[in-house]
């Protein structure tokens, strides 16, 4: 079953391995990744920092997750996706107050099951809420309002996975492309993950007009991907040039991987 998140919660489940930070508060890491053997109970600690003049309170919740062909998040009930390790998990807490300048820790541990050998994912969410129960002393049931949502990915990753290659699959120029609100001419980028683990990638652009030697200056993208994924990036170029350009663009996974390269003409017409 595929959850929707409603407009009033602000998801900072990271693409990157950053802490998520809002007005006053903290929560790191932003991704866990977990390694042992099959049997064994292996754990990583969540930190909370408040120094906002209030407690700030928080509600847990484990969903299963994945992402589309265009790598946009996609939040589903846990343990209903094949490559789940929600049932692995118990945290300490399942409800966290952080005192005004308080650090809290929360200890999330996983019990490897005895057949596991593939990578796994879970989203967990650390939910703030605002309890209204003292101004509402009259109402039985304690109200909650949901302030905002952070996302920590969780993952299991055995020993001696094949790490693989990203690779380029197509090059392609859509032609112009109109989003309702302006004109660009678009390209698309099909990536497939070849290894079995999860991969950070920049794709970096070189825009290059054949015949003066101009350079035009395009915004890198970043990826991620999960194993064996396949996802399309796509790249918007301005529509008022004129001639034939190189369009370039560099995939670079880190020092570990080969950067990949895939070129297009792009011809602009009067």
């Amino acid at each position: 079953m595929r959850i929707l998140t409603g407009l009033f919660i602000l998801c900072l489940a990271m693409t990157l391995p950053d802490p998520a930070k809002g007005q006053g508060f903290s929560i790191s890491p932003a991704r866990i990744f977990l390694t042992g053997n099959p049997g064994e109970t292996v754990s990583q600690t969540v930190t909370f920092g408040n120094t906002s003049a209030g407690v700030l309170s928080f509600v847990t919740r484990i969903q299963d997750w994945n992402r589309d062909s265009l790598g946009t998040k996609v939040y589903y009930d846990s343990n209903t996706l094949p490559l789940s390790n929600a049932s692995w998990l118990t945290l300490s807490s399942n409800n966290v107050a952080v005192q005004p300048g308080e650090n809290k820790q929360v200890n999330v541990s996983m019990t490897i099951p005895a057949n596991a050998d593939k990578l796994t994912t879970s989203m967990l969410f650390f939910t703030q809420v605002k309890e209204q129960g003292a101004q509402q002393k009259s109402v039985a049931k304690v109200g909650i309002n949901v302030l905002m949502e952070v996302g920590i990915q969780v993952y299991y990753v055995p020993r001696g996975l094949n790490p693989g290659e990203l690779e380029f699959l197509s090059f392609d120029d859509r032609g112009v492309y109109d989003n309702g609100k302006a004109k660009s001419r678009r390209l698309a980028l099909k990536i497939h993950n070849k290894g079995n683990l999860n991969k950070d990638a920049f794709i970096r652009f070189e825009l290059t007009n054949k015949e003066t030697g101009e350079e035009i200056k395009i915004k890198p993208e970043v990826l991620a991907m999960l194993p064996d994924a396949t996802q399309w990036v796509m790249v918007d170029l301005p529509t008022d040039l004129k001639g034939k350009f190189l369009a370039v663009a560099l995939l670079d996974a880190g020092s570990s991987y080969d950067l990949k390269v895939a070129e297009k003409e792009i011809i602009y017409r009067p």
